[in-house]
């Protein structure tokens, strides 16, 4: 490798270029005016690994990569019948073959006349550079790519997804938001959407919204949307939150899936259920006749009894009048006695949507126990109740747990009805049950449930009578479980079944 030498008659000013352009860490090129290599500094030579003679060459002798060669020749070329300045990347061919980038300036060195005098030209290594921006170009590149393939995912799932801020601002909703409802992003993003929840649901979701914000727990809520054909459909909204190290909720996740099928699945299951419920509960007053007609009878007899006495009373002479009002007392009381019955029965007989609302649950219980105590006394059965007093109130649907508490009672009786040498007794006991519940049990003194049947007695249509529907008991439970309680069998102290149920209190669903 060589370098050009200096001559006994060179201009000092340029020795001492050459003296400065060997210490310089990058390569050094000088070009006479009309293009040809004149010298080449120490870093230049040792990286090309070529003789001054092979630089001169450069344009045959594949010292430039072959794809950028040509043009750098053209440019060159160009550069030299113009005088502009040459700038140029292009790979550069080291001692041992590799190529490597280079960013190549050439700048002209003019006299006091503006005439060339010499070319100058610079190359500094940019190949880590250009490795790096290639690099970095794949990855921008996969990260689109990714992008899409993402975008794409999110805008095929089969419902909503959605991005919100910190403070809950929704930031991304995916295209079938859009394709549901018709709106646009600049409409819908922020808090755009909410104008898309019906009225009734508005208030409620906003406040468990809110809720979720202040606590940055993930949570769930049912809401229905309005769709671009004004009609609204039911949705499970989930969201979930993004936390940092140290908790702090970076970025809010959520879907909303539409449960509108399952909605109208439940209504249809809650008016079937609604029907059956009414078909048991029937059936079983209408195991009560005798019982209903003598509640009835007992206070019609008393009216009539009593004012006949009022007549005879008013028609003696003279009248008795203190008499008189005390038999039409009697005759008032006897009449409300009648009306009170005639009402319990018109309300377990009616059909009427499910209303919860806060219950007396020992109150409930006290007026089945008077549609059944006639059944009760026939029945030779003994009546023990315990219920707590204070007793906080249920939340309930008065005429869909009393039917609960009748099936219960008359299952009671008719357990012990094949009782010869034991004392039927039967106990209603009434408790809270926790923080939270209040419980009802109905014990007998019978023979008792087979703990394998302790299930099955629940099942539809599962009967151990010989004259029953096999009903009752699932759709006492299915009452119960509508109500959030719950309802099941163990053994009775007194030996035979217990039947218990729960139910929850008011005041936890306020």
């Amino acid at each position: 490798m060589a370098k050009t030498e200096p001559s006994g008659s060179e201009d000092p000013t340029i020795a001492t270029f050459r003296a400065l352009a060997d210490a310089m860490p990058a390569s050094v090129l000088l070009m006479t005016p009309d293009g040809q290599v004149e010298y080449a500094n120490e870093q230049a030579v040792a990286f090309r690994g070529a003789s001054l003679e092979e630089q001169r060459a450069w344009k045959t002798a594949q010292l430039i990569h072959p794809d950028e060669l040509p043009q750098a020749i053209e440019q060159w070329a160009h550069c030299v019948a113009t005088g502009d300045r040459f700038e140029m990347e292009y790979r550069v061919r080291r001692a041992d073959g590799a190529y490597r980038w280079f960013h190549v300036r050439g700048q002209p060195v003019r006299d006091a006349a503006g005439s060339i005098q010499r070319w100058c030209f610079l190359d500094v290594d940019v190949d880590d550079r250009k490795r790096g921006e290639a690099l970095l170009a794949q990855t921008l590149a996969e990260l689109a790519a990714s992008k899409q393939r993402l975008r794409a995912l999110i805008d095929t799932v089969p419902g909503f997804v959605w991005q919100a801020a910190p403070d809950g601002s929704v930031e991304f909703l995916n295209q079938r938001w859009f394709d549901y409802t018709g709106m646009q992003p600049e409409d819908a993003l922020g808090s755009g959407w909410t104008s898309r929840i019906h009225p009734a649901d508005a208030a409620p979701l906003g406040a468990y919204w809110h809720a979720l914000l202040a606590s940055g727990e993930q949570g769930s809520f049912e809401a229905r949307l309005r769709g671009a054909d004004e009609r609204y459909r039911w949705f499970l909204i989930r969201a979930v939150p993004l936390l940092d190290d140290s908790g702090k909720v970076l970025r809010w996740y959520g879907q909303n899936t539409d449960i509108e099928d399952r909605k109208q699945a439940e209504l249809s299951l809650a008016r079937v259920r609604s029907e059956l419920a009414h078909v048991a509960r029937v059936a079983s007053l209408g195991a009560l006749t005798a019982s209903i007609a003598h509640e009835v009878n007992q206070p019609l007899a008393g009216i009539i009894t009593n004012a006949n006495t009022c007549m005879r009373m008013l028609n003696a002479d003279p009248p008795n009048l203190v008499g008189a009002r005390e038999t039409v007392r009697r005759t008032l009381r006897d009449g409300n006695r009648a009306s009170d019955v005639v009402k319990r029965l018109r309300a377990l007989f009616a059909k009427a949507d499910a209303t919860a609302e806060p219950l007396d649950l020992n109150e409930a219980t006290r007026e089945v126990l008077a549609l059944v105590s006639a059944e009760l006394d026939r029945a030779g059965i003994s009546l023990q109740l315990r219920f707590a007093d204070p007793l906080p109130p249920a939340w309930a649907d008065r005429v869909q747990v009393q039917q609960v508490i009748l099936n219960l009672l008359l299952n009671a009786s008719e357990a012990m009805s094949a009782l010869e040498h034991r004392t039927r007794r039967l106990c209603v006991t009434t408790a809270t049950e926790g923080t939270d519940r209040v419980r009802l049990s109905v014990s007998d003194s019978g023979d008792g449930v087979d703990p394998h049947d302790a299930e099955r007695i629940f099942q539809a249509f599962h009967t151990t009578k010989r004259s029953g529907m096999g009903i009752g008991l699932s759709v006492s439970r299915s009452i119960i479980d509508s109500h959030g309680g719950a309802l099941w069998v163990e053994s009775a102290d007194m030996g035979g079944a217990q039947f218990a149920f729960t139910l929850p209190r008011a005041e936890a669903r306020a």
